[in-house]
């Protein structure tokens, strides 16, 4: 899964839409809004980095051959996807699954972007104002008037239309009934098997193999609201952990019984009741949390630049807090003074976890699998947060996923 790009501010209030979303303070200037040039770099083998041409990686970011005023990249491990502020996606990468939305079910690699086919597979889609992909399962697509197309894996009914085929080549609104179309959604976040999508009252709908409803039985063909939840700002999934921001700060979790869920563990060594959304330990009401991203691990950022960590450590996500094993309780990194503010994060399904700071410049730490730390090395790990930066441009927004990074970049003040 790939993090809520939309992100609702602790101050600010859900609004109608089709308007412009309340972004929180640390989204103004990174949340991915400000159209820019793309670079990519990491795994490069299906052309997913944008450089048009297929080489196995790139150790250092490269520019993209998409045109510039990108708004929004995602990272769907090998498959691609831009956004731009008129309204169009353009798709590039390995079709498995037909994740490239191209009308076309034949597994191959598009080195070019192109644009995704309509609903119905007529035409081209327009009016996107949101995009979101977990690898090549579902990909979903919020348009300007609040209703919801998926394409792709339908394996596990996360497609959203009832429809029984498992795989769809082109886009299709998602419903909540026969003929019954979703509304009224302002943000989606796509799983490996669940598809959630965040309201414009700040409630939560689901569809697929929801696991945020208090059972594990069966798959939900239909969007259905997920009890629980309300005033809910972002939304963040991986591995079947999902997270949920609230608007006073406060982070709620489910889907599963890793550390990601941010709970104690009980006598069985299981949170308790971890299929029911909970309060994650450490970050209350008031916490000021502004951002949050899951992969294995969890990175949360505070309004104020503070950064929390915990789930598990196997990619060496928590290993900048000196520790090797996981973790259970957000816990906070230690920052240097008089360093840039960190202003964004994004982990999504990733190895390595990017934090872009106030002068434009990110710091990587982790696995650096394909190259995904930019640092110019093939040095497996990363245990230290380390500055990439590029001269004369500044990073606006960090997409990531599996071994893969997109990013939006502005020219430098």
């Amino acid at each position: 899964m790939t993090r809520s790009r939309a992100l609702l501010g602790i101050a600010g209030t859900v609004v109608a839409v089709g308007a412009a979303l309340a972004l929180h303070p640390a989204a103004g200037a990174a949340g991915g809004l400000q159209p820019g040039t793309a670079y990519g770099w990491g795994g490069n083998t299906f052309g997913q980095a944008g450089a048009g041409v297929q080489t196995n990686q790139y150790n250092s970011p490269q520019q993209t051959v998409l045109p510039d005023g990108v708004v929004q990249l995602q990272s769907g491990g090998r498959a691609s996807y831009a956004r731009f502020a008129d309204g169009r996606l353009l798709s590039w990468g390995y079709n498995l699954n037909a994740a490239l939305g191209s009308g076309s079910t034949t597994v191959t690699t598009r080195y070019a972007p192109a644009p995704v086919v309509g609903i119905g597979g007529t035409g081209i889609l327009t009016d996107v104002v949101d995009v979101s992909v977990h690898m090549e399962s579902a990909i979903a697509a919020v348009l300007a008037d609040g209703t919801v197309v998926a394409w792709g894996s339908n394996m596990n009914r996360q497609l959203g239309d009832g429809s029984t085929a498992n795989v769809r080549a082109y886009p299709e609104r998602v419903l909540t009934a026969p003929d019954t179309p979703l509304t009224g959604v302002v943000d989606v976040e796509s799983g490996w098997e669940v598809t959630y999508a965040l309201m414009a009252d700040g409630t939560v709908t689901a569809w697929g193999s929801v696991k945020c409803d208090g059972t594990l039985s069966g798959v939900t063909q239909y969007a259905a609201p997920v009890p629980g939840l309300t005033d809910i700002r972002q939304i963040a999934v991986a591995g079947g952990v999902a997270l949920f921001r609230r608007g006073d700060g406060a982070v709620f979790s489910c889907g599963g019984t890793g550390r990601a869920l941010g709970r104690p563990y009980g006598p069985e060594n299981t949170p308790t009741s971890p299929y029911t959304p909970a309060q994650v330990t450490n970050l209350g009401p008031g916490s000021d949390v502004a951002d949050i991203s899951i992969s294995s691990a969890v990175t949360a950022l505070t309004g104020d630049g503070r950064v929390y960590l915990w789930g598990e450590n196997t990619q060496n996500q928590l290993t900048p807090l000196g520790v090797s094993g996981g973790l259970t309780v957000p816990t906070e990194l230690v920052q240097p003074a008089g360093e840039p503010k960190i202003i964004d994060v994004d982990n999504d399904n990733s190895p390595m976890t990017y934090a872009v700071r106030a002068d434009g410049s990110i710091l990587v730490w982790g696995y650096n699998q394909f190259g995904m730390a930019g640092i110019g090395t093939t040095a497996a790990l990363v245990n230290t947060p380390t500055v990439v930066s590029l001269p004369g441009r500044a990073f606006a927004s960090v997409a990531a996923s599996n071994w893969t990074v997109l990013a939006v970049t502005v020219p430098a003040a």
